[in-house]
């Protein structure tokens, strides 16, 4: 029985590389061999034991590529080809699938959350219509296309002509998403794009990638920040990309009378905000969950026409069999300069 290198979410805190079988494809299934797997965020928090959405012992990583090892009889896509693989199982049959909503159904589970085994390991399987080929740029670039899709589907909830009209967009959270998110935003066309942030070299990184304003609220008022940014007009969008009270409070304190927050932050489940001012001002807020699978596909074809530089995010490189190192890096990132992690096997 042959052996694959696997890391294991076994307790807050604590991660483990085991040995265990190579998982043998069902009659309608592929096997992968993944050679670039990102720590999401997600993973991150999930590692610390803070937000319930990983369940010890499992594999977590939904963020991948690689090459297809082995396909079943009569498959459209043969050995060897490169891709990356939608993550969040999806039934398909639903009301929500049949709408382009399978990121909503009922019926699924994001790979490597709650006990679901995900790609932090050699080898795994999936079905056909989870599968996106992909050329002409690297394994790491297009295991980045998940949480480009996250982003993208938050920027996309934004019409061409909201992108027009608005004078003054705002993110909130410059970790990988809200990084991900001005640079959808300035390939939109947006001008002036501020960003908010409490640690000072992913500030450093918005203003590299185009960020006509930084904000840090630990070291000035956010609101007389956003106030001399914008002229005193405040903003018309800001997208919210961390999921705390305090972000999600900033990202309505932005908004002129008739602003839209779009949230996409989830880190903490209950928050609190003031509603009259919600009322008052008339502010729109909507959600943003991870993407529909077509969004996923766009995103793919996005990545290979080399449109979005995806570089400058892609910080950190480790071997597998290094990530518990990977993840006790992480823990000491108090300069917040380890954006986008990856995890690598030998193709």
């Amino acid at each position: 029985m042959s052996l694959m290198k696997s890391l294991w979410f076994v307790g807050n805190g604590q991660m483990e590389l085991r040995e265990i079988p190579v998982p043998a494809p069902k009659e309608n299934e592929y096997l992968i061999k993944v050679i670039s797997t990102g720590i999401c965020g997600s993973d991150f928090e999930g590692y610390l034991g803070k937000t319930g959405r990983r369940t010890p012992p499992m594999i977590m990583g939904h963020e991948f590529s690689g090459v297809i090892a082995k396909a079943p009889e009569g498959g459209k896509y043969g050995e060897g080809e490169t891709v990356t693989v939608f993550p969040k199982v999806f039934c398909g049959e639903c009301e929500y699938c049949k709408e382009g909503l399978e990121n909503v159904c009922p019926n699924g589970i994001c790979l490597g959350c709650m006990s679901l085994n995900g790609s932090m390991c050699e080898y795994i399987t999936t079905e056909e219509k989870y599968i996106f080929p992909f050329k002409n740029v690297s394994f790491d670039a297009a295991a980045m296309t998940e949480p480009l899709a996250v982003a993208y589907r938050s920027v996309f909830k934004i019409t061409d002509e909201e992108i027009k009209k608005s004078k003054n967009i705002i993110v909130i959270g410059a970790g990988t998403i809200g990084l991900l998110a001005l640079i959808l935003l300035k390939y939109r066309g947006a001008e002036n794009v501020i960003v908010s942030d409490a640690t000072p070299s992913r500030l450093e990184k918005a203003r590299e990638l185009g960020a006509s304003h930084t904000i840090n609220p630990r070291e000035m008022d956010f609101e007389t920040a956003v106030l001399e940014a914008t002229g005193g007009k405040l903003c018309d969008i800001s997208i919210e990309a961390v999921g705390i009270t305090p972000t999600a409070e900033n990202s309505l304190d932005a908004l002129r009378i008739g602003g839209t927050a779009i949230w996409i932050g989830n880190a903490q489940k209950i928050i609190q905000i003031d509603m009259q001012k919600v009322v008052t001002r008339e502010l729109s807020i909507r959600g943003n969950y991870v993407y529909s699978y077509k969004e996923f596909g766009e995103c793919v074809r996005l990545i290979e026409s080399g449109k979005v530089k995806l570089e400058p995010l892609m910080t950190n490189r480790y071997r597998l069999e290094d990530g518990v190192q990977a993840f006790k890096d992480l823990e000491s990132n108090k300069d917040g300069r380890m954006l986008k992690v990856f995890l690598e096997n030998e193709q």
